[in-house]
């Protein structure tokens, strides 16, 4: 899928925009139907080089990068795997006192290429927490390297 898209985006006509997954896990979680390494980041460079719009999508990776996933899952499901997997996140979160789905907002708004950000909210909390994402910025950069630093991408 990810050649297949960089494919696209260095072929004439080129598109627009693109959409790309924008998560500090690099995760597309359940909606993977493919082989191949997702490699979000690779097409997000590939359109940065060709002058395409990134809309990032899946900022919280359905509920794996907050605080609690809201609807029952089973225990091999994507999600609930990329939920466990991001408990160092967590952790890191409670430790400077911040939100999860805040902090996932803003980390994907600062992944460098990434011109928006879809929003998947549910409700009024999960909108106010993707606006106060924005109102806060972008991530800075030591927290960008903590996070970073929990090796938590691509696992």
């Amino acid at each position: 899928m990810c050649r297949a898209i960089i494919k696209a985006l260095n072929h004439s006509p080129k598109p627009a925009v693109v959409q790309a997954t924008t998560n500090l896990l690099d995760s597309v979680g359940s909606m993977r139907n493919f082989v191949e390494a997702a490699e979000p980041r690779a097409i997000i460079d590939a359109a940065v080089s060709n002058r395409i719009g990134v809309m990032g999508i899946r900022a919280v990776q359905a509920g794996a990068l907050t605080n609690a996933i809201d609807r029952t899952l089973a225990p091999d499901h994507a999600e609930v795997r990329d939920f466990e997997r991001a408990a160092s996140y967590r952790a890191l979160c409670r430790e400077i006192g911040q939100e999860p789905a805040v902090i996932a907002h803003r980390y994907a708004l600062s992944i460098a290429g990434v011109d928006t950000v879809i929003l998947g909210v549910k409700n009024r909390t999960e909108l106010e927490q993707c606006l106060d994402a924005e109102a806060a910025g972008p991530v800075e950069p030591a927290l960008m390297t903590r996070i970073d630093g929990l090796g938590l991408r691509g696992a």
